[in-house]
């Protein structure tokens, strides 16, 4: 029942919405009746070399019960220089209140020490936000002189950094992790168990850095990195509890328009196979705002305003979400002459590893496909199972029934012959062509009928948002790329945000027989395993890896919570070294 008040109050904070915020009023009783939220990264280092990832899970818990949270459905995070730049930011969808990512660091990244930021749009409203600490050693850049020391020798080991020593883990841990040795050959097969309570993990294996680095939080201390300010109910941040939460407003371009900003209508094209098409209406100040709860991978959005007078206005979009985080301290690492050689040893392993990466590639998690928005099934026409027409009025006359074209007010459009007993609102019908709503019907009319694939009828009134349409045409073309000719002033092209696509981390494996073409190739990873999802299934979990030609002390290192809350974190170092 908690969150009955919140599903219903952000079903009607349109009135008050603003720059995805609301007014002092909605504002206190959301803060009121909504849990907070806190997010907790895993990642798998804080040292960091250019060539190298950053891999990385997020778990976002409601601040009092520990559970994972369904406040929010999107989080980001953001990695921040000490100078205040941003060196990315990514977008996230969240499923069960988790999430993963990955950067790559590039060349163009300067030595320094960061802070990587993550936050939900609901977290904002208490300065709320994980920041942990990452170094990063460019040794490509001329310019080292944010982490540079004049001391001989190796740093001492500071307060906020990480030992070189082993690390001790509790036995009282609710996980345990069990090696058979604690010594590997190079490129042997490494089967660790998991033993333990059920929860939600992430596993990351690489090799222990010889320097001390940024310590980093872990699902236990995690709360310290969080502040503890609380933001005024005057601008309260709404939680995307139902997916991307995309907002903005029309301007008017004449003062006759500027008094009739409310009830206007703006249809949103995500075009493609699998496209969203949404319709928002404005409120008195021009404000509207649209959920999208689906996944998209389409990096650009046609925007317009319905009807005769989308020329008097201007849509104006609202800026991602960006946390406000004034107090950051970064850590105070640096590089001494002494760490020369070890950073030279890095860089080469580095270049040489991704020199091969073309045969150890990860590969992107497929979007499911979606079903059409609308649930009744239409009646489809195939051209190719036809004679072909030159044009579309003929292949509307000939071939296509329950649908014809008219003349109308401002050119030739498509009606649907309605079924018996629907009500007639004398609306036009809704087209739909390669996922784009297009509401100059000529502009298809006039098009080759050679390139089109399909045409869709679905005769029945739709609503959609609130709007009414007299039927659907929902056009396929061949190419798919009909959106690319639409170039009419009062359409809006937005570049989107992408979510982070899933990925499937490349699993090195010597399993085959020497015919194994990874057999011949160098493996100087670092980085023996990244599982950003372990599932603890029966009490015990089995994970296989190899290890590959570098030897040194590698770090098992688990992250993550049960499923009653309680955070988990465990540690085991094993050696790889050459066996006589």
């Amino acid at each position: 029942m908690k969150y009955l008040f919140f599903t219903l109050t952000c079903f009607f904070l349109p009135l008050h919405f603003s720059a995805q915020a609301v007014d002092s009023s909605a504002g206190a009783a959301l803060l009121e009746k909504v849990p907070q939220e806190k997010i907790f990264v895993h990642y798998n280092s804080s040292l960091l070399f250019p060539g190298e990832y950053l891999y990385y899970k997020l778990y976002t818990l409601e601040k009092d019960t520990e559970e994972f949270s369904e406040i929010s459905k999107v989080a980001y995070v953001e990695l921040i220089s000490e100078d205040g730049n941003s060196i990315f930011k990514h977008k996230l969808l969240l499923k069960n209140g988790q999430a993963q990512g990955d950067f790559f660091i590039p060349t163009t990244v300067p030595s320094g020490n960061y802070k990587l930021l993550s936050y939900s749009n609901w977290m904002r409203n208490y300065k709320s936000y994980f920041a942990g600490d990452i170094a990063i050693i460019n040794p490509y850049r001329g310019d080292s002189s944010a982490i540079l020391s004049t001391s001989e020798g190796n740093l001492p080991i500071f307060q906020n950094f990480e030992s070189t020593e082993t690390p001790v883990t509790d036995s009282k841990n609710p996980v345990k992790i069990i090696l058979k040795n604690a010594i590997f050959d190079r490129r042997e097969k490494v089967a660790l168990k998991l033993e333990g309570v059920a929860g939600e993990y992430s596993l990351s294996v690489r090799k222990r850095d010889s320097i001390s680095i940024p310590k980093k939080f872990t699902a236990e201390d995690f709360d310290l990195s969080f502040p503890a300010a609380r933001q005024n109910t005057d601008s309260v941040f709404l939680p995307e509890a139902r997916g991307n939460l995309i907002s903005g407003r029309i301007v008017a371009n004449t003062p006759d328009a500027a008094r009739n900003l409310a009830g206007k209508k703006l249809a949103f094209s995500l075009p493609g196979k699998d496209y969203i098409l949404k319709i928002a209406t404005t409120n008195k100040q021009g404000k509207f705002y649209l959920n999208l709860d689906e996944a998209y991978d389409t990096p650009e959005a046609l925007m317009q305003i319905l009807g005769g007078e989308a020329e008097n206005y201007e849509i104006r979009l609202d800026p991602l979400p960006q946390i406000n985080a004034p107090e950051l301290e970064f850590a105070n690492f640096r590089i001494t002459p002494a760490m020369k050689e070890n950073i030279l040893d890095r860089s080469v392993q580095v270049q040489i590893e991704n020199a091969y990466y073309s045969v150890k590639p990860d590969t992107l998690k497929i979007l499911a496909e979606k079903e059409p928005f609308y649930s009744q099934e239409p009646t489809v026409y195939n051209l190719d199972d036809y004679t072909r027409f030159p044009t579309i009025k003929e292949t509307m006359v000939e071939i296509v029934m329950f649908a014809h074209l008219a003349k109308g007010k401002d050119g030739s459009e498509f009606v649907i012959n309605q079924t018996d007993g629907a009500t007639n609102f004398y609306l036009p019908a809704l087209l739909i062509v390669d996922g784009a709503m297009v509401q100059d019907h000529d502009l298809l009319i006039n098009y080759p009928a050679k390139y089109v694939k399909s045409i869709k009828i679905l005769r029945d009134n739709f609503f959609l948002g609130s709007h009414i349409f007299s039927g659907i045409v929902d056009v396929e073309t061949i190419e798919g790329n009909f959106s690319e000719s639409l170039n009419q002033d009062y359409i809006k092209r937005v570049a989107m945000k992408l979510p982070e696509a899933g990925k499937n981390y490349f699993k090195q494996s010597y399993a085959a027989s020497s015919g194994n073409p990874l057999s011949r190739i160098p493996d100087l990873r670092t980085q023996l395993l990244w599982k950003p999802s372990v599932e603890i299934d029966a009490s015990e979990e089995v994970i296989e890896f190899f290890t590959s030609d570098v030897p040194g002390n590698y770090e098992i290192h688990l992250e993550g919570f049960t499923n009653s809350g309680e955070p988990v974190s465990v540690k085991k170092v094993f050696s790889v070294q050459a066996r006589e």
